[in-house]
Order: C-alpha cells, then structure tokens, then sequence
C-alpha cells in the first residue's frame, strides 16, 4: 500500500467514510426487543419514545448512534427504532428505561411493514403523519396575511366560485363592469 503523506491523521480521515451500504434489516428477536417511534428528545443523549402498546419509555441514545455513526441513524422526532427494554431495573420507577438497539430509515420502514404483517404498524403511521402535518401547520401559521386589495377582490372570487361549482350551479365572473365570462362556455 501506498504510504499516505497528507499530514497529521489525514489516513484516519479516509478511513472514516467507508460505511456499509447493504445492511441487514435487523428486527426484534428477544420479547425484551420492542419497536418504538420517538415522541420528544431532550437533551443530551436522551429521548422519549412511545411503543406500540401506548407505553411511554426513556430511551438512551447509545454511542454508537452518536459522532460518525450520528450521519446514517439520525434519531429526530417520528423515527422508528428497535429498542431494549432494561428488565434488570425496578419495575416500580416512575418511566421505564430503555436503549437504542436500531433505527430504521424509510426504506427501513416499508421493509418492516411488508415483512412483519403481525404486528398492527397503524399507531407509528398516524403518528408520523400527525408529525408532518403540524409542522406544516406552524409554518404557515403565523397571524399575518400579505396582500393588495385585488389580491383579496380575487380570492373571493376564486371562493365563490368554489362553493357553485360544489353546488353545481354554473358560475359567471365579472371581470370587469362591461365584460361577462360565462365558465361553462369555455
């Protein structure tokens, strides 16, 4: 091999971005191994997660999954994980712990979904779903409402033209005073 004079650790550097392309999907294998979607992270290496059952855990983030190993498993709000339930611990605590075996992408996912048709994923769905759509919502949502007076003028016409054409009415638009559209005709 050739010796690589780029400087201070500049082989480590190189080394770093081999990764594994074609991974297996790993699925529950032990009755302590239990899927999971993250509801809230928190600081540090820290999250919470919901199962399928409804049951709310504190999930640690192991150290795999953090540094170089953060770029393929990123753990945000909606992800779906494999994760260990810690049965050594005493069952009487307050929130449950437990510990990041797997996290899953969305190829992962449609994987998961197609091969294990035992268990119901709807929960993890509607949840991610509910996730995208508040973001949306808060985006959008910020009490303000930028436009001209022809810029209203032409919504209310778009609106009423909505709800006659939901009516099944044929609609006209006045343009102008002297000009007449009949949309039926076009």
């Amino acid at each position: 091999m050739v010796k690589n004079f780029g400087g201070n650790k500049a082989k480590g550097f190189a080394r770093k971005s081999f990764a594994k392309t074609d991974k297996e999907l790993r699925t529950s294998q032990d009755p302590d191994e239990i899927y999971a979607q993250v509801t809230k992270i928190y600081g540090g290496k820290n999250c919470q997660v919901t199962t399928l059952d409804g049951v709310e855990m504190l999930c640690h983030i192991r150290g795999k999954f953090c540094g170089r190993g953060k770029r393929d498993n990123f753990i945000a709000n909606g992800t779906w994980m494999l994760v260990g339930k810690r049965n050594w611990e005493n069952v009487d605590r307050k929130t449950l712990n437990c510990d990041v075996i797997e996290v899953y992408n969305e190829n992962d996912k449609n994987k998961l979904k197609n091969s294990i048709t035992s268990i119901n994923w709807s929960k993890f769905i509607t949840n991610d779903n509910k996730m995208i759509g508040n973001e949306d919502k808060d985006d959008n949502d910020l009490g303000f409402t930028f436009g001209d007076e022809k810029t209203e003028e032409y919504q209310t016409l778009i609106e009423a033209q909505m709800k006659a054409a939901q009516l099944g009415k044929s609609s006209i638009i006045d343009m102008n005073d002297d000009e007449m559209v009949d949309v039926d005709d076009i």
